[in-house]
């Protein structure tokens, strides 16, 4: 799947029809991400923004959302969907590309978008997001472990415990309609 240049039907299936069939899938996700509301929370891969829907309404008193994606269409739905909200933003293109500064996030969310990232790249990219993100801010992620379709666990921890992230919980669970999940969080060590 080429997610830069993504066809007519894929964008048709995820931007628009999963988030409005399943709203229930993202908003539960968001309700395990404890924040206080003045966090600055990434929301990395975010597709067509339908976590940041449900995070940007809890993220008051100086909280934003920022949501990075490769996808321009998707990109573009999601700044339709959530321009309703001032404290979100949506950018376009790699992680590494934005040249953010180090500390910038209290919370990343990687919400079913590692297992996307070329296995080859996938080390770059979590160093730069552990990067971007604070000591002692936590990073959240859900992905599915179909060993057709996802990555291991095992793996993740590994990628994870490279680039400076400790394990905080995790657990291994089936949820509709993905199947087999991996739910994490990981915390920057200083």
């Amino acid at each position: 799947m080429d997610f830069e240049n993504p066809d007519f039907l894929f964008v048709l299936v995820d931007g628009r029809l999963v988030p409005r069939l399943f709203p229930f899938f993202y908003r539960r996700y968001a309700d395990t991400i404890e924040l206080k509301g003045d966090e600055a929370v990434l929301d990395f891969g975010a597709g067509s923004g339908g976590l940041a829907m449900h995070l940007a309404p809890r993220l008051r008193d100086g909280g934003s959302v920022t949501c990075v994606d490769i996808c321009p269409p998707l990109v573009r739905i999601a700044e339709k969907r959530l321009r309703r909200y001032p404290n979100a933003k949506c950018l376009l293109g790699r992680i590494e590309t934005h040249a953010l500064e180090p500390g910038s996030f209290d919370r990343i969310v990687i919400h079913n978008a590692l297992h996307d990232i070329p296995e080859s790249e996938r080390k770059k990219t979590v160093v730069e997001l552990a990067r971007i993100l604070q000591f002692g801010g936590r990073l959240h992620l859900r992905e599915p472990v179909k060993p057709s379709h996802g990555a291991s666990p095992d793996g993740i921890r590994a990628l994870m415990n490279g680039a400076g992230l400790e394990e905080e919980r995790s657990r291994e669970r089936k949820l509709f309609p993905i199947g087999p999940v991996f739910d994490a969080v990981f915390t920057k060590k200083g």
